[in-house]
């Protein structure tokens, strides 16, 4: 049976390993390494931050060479609401407006800056 794992990254994007079984095809005759998962196929989907107990060590590092994120060194400032110092890959700030709360969740992008002391 071949298992998919699906990775919640912090920067938000989604990292997906796939462990292939013995009875796994090829999936074009001109690149025999490249392969289709099998029928019995299961699915596991980790979130972040993952669950109490998992092994941090087994989470992928953001297979993006241009990731916002990480480029930013994972502490980056909104471009769009303005907020500082975000840690996660999405912005944290609740703004209120007229007495109601309203979430950015702007997602680091390549026009938000890294943010830095001084």
């Amino acid at each position: 049976m071949c298992h998919t794992i699906a990775f919640k990254l912090p920067c938000e994007h989604i990292q997906t390993q796939i462990e292939y079984c013995s009875k796994a095809t090829a999936s074009s005759k001109r690149d025999p390494s490249k392969r289709k998962t099998c029928k019995d196929v299961t699915q596991q989907n980790i979130p972040y931050p993952p669950p109490p107990g998992y092994d941090q060590r087994a989470l992928p590092k953001c297979p993006l060479a241009n990731c916002p994120f990480e480029s930013r060194n994972r502490c980056w400032n909104c471009c769009w609401c303005g907020k500082g110092w975000n840690d996660g890959g999405r912005c944290s700030c609740i703004m209120i407006i007229d007495g109601n709360e309203y979430r950015c969740e702007h997602i680091c992008c390549s026009t938000c800056t890294a943010a830095m002391d001084g």
